[in-house]
């Protein structure tokens, strides 16, 4: 062995035993025996820039970065390589591409690695696959993960000390393709695996039992094994089966514990290293939700804005965002009436008034910035339109195609619904906006949705008939709102949403009526409804049909009445 040879032996050892400024030393004298050689300078210089991160505590990051990047003359990113002569570099460049979430870059790196026939070390291909499996799992090419395993798999198989890690993996993609896994709850990273199965087959309550098991088994998981906190990852997947079985207020408890463990966490010393998953993000989003769910509309609003700055391509992130305001400024579709009395003796004045809070910004605000306002809800509903491309539906109506993070992509049939959904909740705020046109151009091109459910028709027939008696159309008006039309369009409703849809037609077709002048038949419809809701529009055409006494009547209906 000739004194190159031993210089590197001896920087190896020392690297193994940490002993990281003797493997330094051992390398800066390589590195000046072999500065003749292009291919083994660049080599040896990698293995200083893997010294030096290790030294960090792979903390270094991004000084990790640029070596590799002078080292390989790559930008970061760029996967456009076409000298493979060291295959070792190539590989730490994909673990951090994978690292900063560029999963197709490094799984691009990957795939050529395994074409190159410079890899000797056993080790090296081993670990090029299992970073390989994981990649493609996080871009949800599930079927192109099983493909990995059935052509590289076997060498994983038959090694002890990766076998179980490759399971997993495998069984991650199968789990997601709808097979049966067959993995034993001897670990806790099995158990997680084993639960999430249970949960998408339905069986939530079996899921949360075997997530539970947690609690008699050993493990070794924590920030510098996994890079994430067990805790927050057992409170969060807690939460989501939560919320899934309808308890938003517990779900919500257990998404802040989440978010209150990873933060914890993140204060700790080896928070700076590379593996760590910075995957706060996810838990507001999921906290988000639930807030949402439980009629906390301020704090989901919170969260849902920190998650769209982290995940601002996710349209459904957008139409929560304005889920929450409408639910802040319109919780109550008939505010609180205020009954005043003017003068006295015969020429008393009676004044019905409705209360109205100030809802919007105050003028000057700029409608960008975020804030729990219907025209802040305009604007995000906007970017979510924008964010769902129009084109023909693919020949798969399931394969996904809309990349909305930290979801899984959005397939065409789901496209549909979330954009009807949206031309629903949009309509309806242009109608609080005082903009009826807007809102007439949004519920007549929900109606030409051939995809759109008879819940949406329905109610897309009512914003339009408000829209077009806001715009003094009301023949037009009285098209959208045949009673028996809607009644069948919403009879699969559950009975309250049913009987509140009634109520609003059957008023709208009463308005529609008393703007055209006959007020008899207006009267006679109102009759038909039994609701303290109409009792204002009432009292209107009992005034100007002269019957005064059924005036006192409905007045002491809306003082003791709760709209």
């Amino acid at each position: 062995m000739n004194f190159k040879e031993e210089l590197a032996v001896l920087a190896y050892q020392n690297y193994l035993k940490k002993d990281f400024t003797s493997a330094l030393q051992n390398l800066c004298d390589l590195e000046g025996i072999v500065s003749n050689n292009n291919t083994l300078l660049r080599r040896v210089q990698h293995n200083k820039a893997v010294v030096e991160f290790a030294a960090s505590n792979l903390k270094n990051i991004d000084q990790f970065k640029m070596a590799i990047s002078h080292i390989s003359n790559l930008t970061f990113t760029d996967i456009d390589i076409k000298d493979l002569s060291i295959p070792c570099m190539l590989y730490n460049y994909a673990v951090l591409l994978y690292h900063s979430r560029y999963y197709y870059q490094c799984a691009v790196i990957l795939e050529k690695l395994l074409t190159c026939k410079n890899i000797k070390d056993v080790k090296l291909h081993n670990q090029i696959v299992l970073l390989l499996l994981e990649a493609t799992l996080c871009r949800r090419t599930y079927e192109k993960t099983l493909d990995i395993s059935k052509t590289y798999g076997e060498s994983l198989k038959s090694n002890n000390e990766i076998s179980a890690l490759y399971e997993r993996l495998v069984s991650r993609a199968q789990l997601y393709l709808g097979h049966k896994i067959k993995l034993k709850p001897d670990s806790i990273e099995n158990v997680f695996i084993i639960a999430q199965e249970k949960y998408l087959n339905g069986d939530i309550m079996e899921a949360a039992t075997t997530l539970s098991q947690y609690k008699t088994m050993k493990y070794n998981y924590d920030l510098k094994t996994q890079g994430e906190d067990i805790w927050a990852a057992i409170n969060n997947n807690l939460g989501v089966i939560y919320l899934s079985i309808k308890k938003p207020f517990l779900a919500s408890k257990y998404f802040q514990h989440a978010v209150k463990e990873h933060f914890k966490a993140m204060e700790n010393d080896d928070s700076d290293m590379l593996i760590m998953c910075k995957d706060r993000p996810l838990y507001v989003f999921n906290l988000g939700l639930a807030l949402l769910a439980a009629n906390n509309s301020e704090g989901a609003f919170e969260c849902l804005v920190e998650a769209a700055r982290h995940y601002p391509n996710n349209p459904r992130i957008w139409l929560r965002l304005a889920e929450c305001c409408v639910k802040k400024c319109c919780s109550e579709d008939a505010h609180s009436f205020t009954v005043k009395k003017l003068g006295s003796g015969p020429h008393t004045k009676i004044l019905l008034t409705k209360e109205n809070n100030e809802k919007y910004p105050v003028s000057g605000d700029s409608f960008a910035i975020p804030s729990l306002s219907l025209e802040f809800a305009a604007l995000c509903l906007k970017n979510a339109i924008t964010l769902l491309p129009d084109q023909d539906a693919s020949t798969s109506t399931s394969a996904g195609f809309i990349q909305a993070p930290p979801g899984p992509p959005i397939n065409w049939k789901q496209r549909c619904d979330l954009k009807n959904s949206i031309l629903v909740l949009q309509s309806y705020i242009f109608l609080q906006l005082q903009d009826p046109l807007s809102a007439l151009l949004s519920a007549n091109e929900l109606l030409t949705q051939t995809d759109a459910t008879n819940a949406q028709k329905a109610w897309a027939h009512m914003y339009a008939a408000e829209a077009l008696i806001n715009l003094d159309k009301t023949a037009d008006a009285a098209d959208h709102l045949h009673p028996p039309l809607i009644n069948d369009l919403v009879s699969v409703l559950p009975r309250h949403t049913r009987d509140l849809v009634s109520i609003s037609v059957w008023a709208k077709a009463a308005i529609c009526q008393i703007l055209r002048g006959d007020l008899l038949t207006a009267r006679k419809i109102l009759l038909q409804i039994n609701s303290p809701r109409v009792l204002p529009l009432q009292m209107y055409l009992e005034i100007c049909t002269g019957n005064i006494d059924n005036c006192h009547t409905i007045l002491r209906k809306i003082r003791t009445s709760t709209f």
